[in-house]
């Protein structure tokens, strides 16, 4: 798939692995299991069990789903070494032709085991032993993650066995010459020995469970299969492992993603009540301004007509036409901008006399009243002056005459 590239190929294979010999013999059938861990590109062997006759793997295989490496070792296994022809690729079939001609290959399942100096070994066994080791264990839910056939399969132990000159395996002593396999023979005695391996040490009963899971874990496959059964074992349990890790970076990128949206969604949250916290108070200032907007609207003409915001100088006005008044001469009214005499128009806005200022008082004689409009002439500040009322028989303290002045 597309995807396979973006996969490291760590993940191809799980960490811990279980490898079971199953060991046929004339007595019956014995199972030797290894467990092997590789922890921070150490390996360690978690743990070594032997069964004879029933196969019965600890629980642990089975509750954190460790993968199973089978090795098929014994009675019915058929081991033969050959050599290979340099620099060139033989077909599988034609190679057992020629080294085992009277073998009718489809009743067996065959594996080729090669080496770097082109020698390799063959070894065949019957489909329907090996297919009842894989049923059994496939009936038991089991992951199997691969099938081997016969002793060569320590060949799995080579990057480890460079201080070596013979290795013993549960029934076969295997020697070495120049760090590849040489001959492997059926050992007389039965009493199991150690092997030591750096600072790994196991019994020779469980030799073939440690090459082949080693191999498994450092990802070195050491055969080459004649039938796709045995083979699609194989990849079957790598596409599973590339499965589960899309599933789980699925899950923590699911996860992650729902992490940071509950944080951006808190942080918008907050934000969100802040804001409309604020908004709630602005919008009774909003309103407030809208009535006096409204307000304003409405009274607009009046205070226009008013004259209020005209910028005349009315006070200033009035101190100068106050420094020009005779003594004779007695103010009662002044008015600024005063309004407009409408009866026509009575339901409508009242209107002002804009620049317009109205002067009432009292003076008994007119030529000083007239010598004062003479005087307000002179005043830059006054566009147009009119006497518009002088009544000679003043009745009480009633202004008996009334000026009215327009300013620039």
């Amino acid at each position: 798939m597309f995807w396979d590239k973006w996969i490291p190929k760590k993940y191809f294979v799980k960490a811990e692995v279980c490898a079971l010999e199953v060991c046929y013999n004339d007595e019956g059938t014995k199972y030797h299991c290894t467990t092997l861990r590789s922890k921070n590109n150490k390996l360690e062997i978690v743990q070594t069990n032997s069964y004879e006759d029933s196969l019965v793997l600890p629980e642990t295989i089975t509750k954190n789903k460790i993968p199973v490496v089978i090795i098929l070792n014994g009675k019915g296994i058929i081991i033969k070494k050959i050599t290979l022809a340099e620099n060139l690729e033989e077909d599988f079939k034609e190679i057992i032709k020629q080294n085992l001609p009277a073998i009718q290959i489809d009743d067996f399942y065959a594996q080729i085991f090669k080496q770097s100096d082109n020698s390799a070994f063959i070894s065949l066994c019957r489909k329907e032993q090996v297919n009842n080791i894989i049923t059994d264990l496939k009936n038991k839910k089991y992951d199997l993650a691969t099938v081997l056939i016969g002793a060569p399969a320590v060949i799995g132990l080579q990057p480890l066995w460079s201080n070596f000159n013979s290795i013993e395996t549960s029934i076969h002593l295997i020697e070495l010459t120049n760090g590849v396999l040489d001959t492997i023979s059926t050992q007389e005695s039965t009493i199991p020995k150690t092997v030591k391996i750096d600072d790994l040490s196991f019994g020779s009963e469980y030799t073939l469970g440690f090459a082949c899971g080693l191999s498994y874990l450092m990802q070195r496959p050491v055969a080459e299969n004649n039938s796709e059964v045995l083979s699609q074992l194989v990849i079957k349990h790598i596409e599973k492992n590339k499965f589960r890790f899309l599933v789980i970076s699925a899950v923590i990128i699911a996860f992650v993603s729902a992490v940071v949206n509950v944080l951006f969604y808190t942080s918008y949250f907050d934000k969100n009540n802040k804001l409309e916290t604020e908004l709630s108070v602005y919008q009774g200032k909003y309103e407030q301004i809208n009535q006096l907007l409204s307000d304003y609207q409405k009274n607009k003409g009046l205070i226009e007509n008013a004259g209020v915001l005209n910028r005349n100088k009315l006070s200033e006005y009035a101190d100068k036409i106050g420094k020009t008044l005779p003594d004779e001469v007695v103010l009662s009214d002044l008015y600024f901008n005063p309004k407009k005499d409408d009866d026509e128009n009575a339901d409508s806005l009242v209107k002002f006399q804009n620049k317009v200022l109205i002067l009432k008082g009292n003076c008994s004689k007119s030529f000083i009243v007239n010598e004062w409009i003479n005087v307000l002439k002179m005043q830059n500040f006054i566009k147009a002056i009119s006497l518009e009322k002088f009544i000679y028989n003043n009745q009480g303290m009633l202004p008996n005459f009334e000026i009215k002045l327009t300013t620039d």
